[in-house]
């Protein structure tokens, strides 16, 4: 499931973006980016990052490699794009979820109504460093786990530290749900963000 949350109904479309895409070898590329800025450039950076991501998804490299062609593209091939993103790749067979981050927070991990944050190394925004290299994790998930990947418009707000709004959104992925839509739905309805950003959420559930 995935969400889409405009900053209000009478701001600048921003650049926050989400993917989901099944790749030819059967993995499913799975990710968020945020870029820089609001307007037409932002959305003209956003595209011009999630369609390249896609094309370079094709070729079966793994997230932190993905991660560090996306970010040479944006340091050589744009013009100054700015942003953030997290790269994901699930793997129906073994379970096996890899991920990797430049300049964004990273998943949330639920299971058995308990959620977490899984421990990605961090990495460099993208556009920032054309020398970046990224590192990725693999988790294995268990039937019945939910991944949540977001946009830091989700949570973020002026009067609190990251940290308590992080822990604001771990309480709300662990209430439970009846399926997927309902559970992107109460992320929604149990978050507040007051810097007027856009925000991105995908939620996947594994069966």
């Amino acid at each position: 499931a995935a969400r889409y949350r405009p900053a209000g109904p009478v701001a600048l479309v921003g650049g926050d973006w989400y993917d989901a895409v099944p790749l030819p070898g059967g993995q499913i590329l799975l990710t968020v980016g945020d870029v820089a800025g609001h307007g037409i450039d932002a959305v003209t950076g956003m595209v011009a990052l999630r369609n390249c991501l896609r094309g370079l998804a094709v070729t079966g490299a793994r997230p932190a490699s993905l991660l560090g062609w996306l970010n040479s593209t944006a340091c050589h091939l744009t013009d100054g794009i700015i942003g953030t993103a997290e790269c994901g790749l699930y793997d129906p067979a073994s379970r096996g979820f890899r991920c990797a981050v430049a300049g964004h927070l990273p998943p949330v991990l639920v299971r058995a109504s308990a959620a977490s944050q899984l421990s990605c190394p961090a990495g460099i925004m993208l556009g920032a460093d054309a020398d970046s290299s990224y590192q990725e994790v693999t988790t294995v998930l268990e039937p019945g786990d939910a991944i949540v990947m977001f946009t830091d418009g989700l949570i973020e707000r002026r009067d609190e530290a990251i940290e308590d709004s992080l822990a604001s959104l771990l309480r709300a992925a662990s209430i439970p749900t009846r399926d997927i839509d309902g559970f992107a739905d109460s992320l929604l309805a149990h978050t507040r963000s007051n810097t007027s950003d856009d925000a991105c959420v995908v939620a996947v559930h594994v069966r």
